[in-house]
């Protein structure tokens, strides 16, 4: 064997090691765990009377990432509504989920809250309603 490669066999295994450590330490980094919801334990009851074409909003804080549950439980007299979830935008509740719903003790929104902070829910016209309806909304949440 030539003197020249042996001389030069630990400055190229140097070199090889080398470059192993420097590509494993440019690996993407470990994601940290995603939390665990909170299953939802707090209960808050809204009431209110909701005018044809009107809007009500409730605010509610959510202390702990976890589920949130939206019921609208009472409608007097009878009516569908609109029923929607969201976070306060000044005098208002930018909804991050809705829909047309009627009276009903099980939820009808159902999702979970990723950030803790202020929520709001709202009971709207669909622009169905003739006259003012009284309306109970039950929010269950972390």
């Amino acid at each position: 064997m030539n003197r020249y490669h042996l001389t030069n066999m630990p400055r190229c295994l140097a070199l090889a090691i080398g470059a192993a450590l420097i590509a494993s330490a440019c690996s993407d980094p470990v994601a940290p765990a995603t939390p665990t919801p909170a299953t939802p334990t707090v209960s808050e009851t809204f009431t209110g009377t909701l005018l044809p074409l009107g809007i009500d909003t409730h605010p509610f804080t959510v202390s702990q990432i976890g589920g949130i549950e939206v019921s609208l439980t009472g409608v007097s007299p009878g009516a569908s509504v609109g029923l929607g979830v969201g976070t306060p935008s000044g005098a208002n509740c930018l909804l991050i989920d809705n829909l047309t719903v009627v009276s009903s003790p099980t939820a009808q929104l159902r999702g979970t809250a990723t950030v803790v902070g202020s929520f709001c829910v709202s009971v709207f016209d669909v622009g169905n309603l003739v006259e003012s309806v009284n309306y109970t909304v039950t929010v269950l949440h972390s």
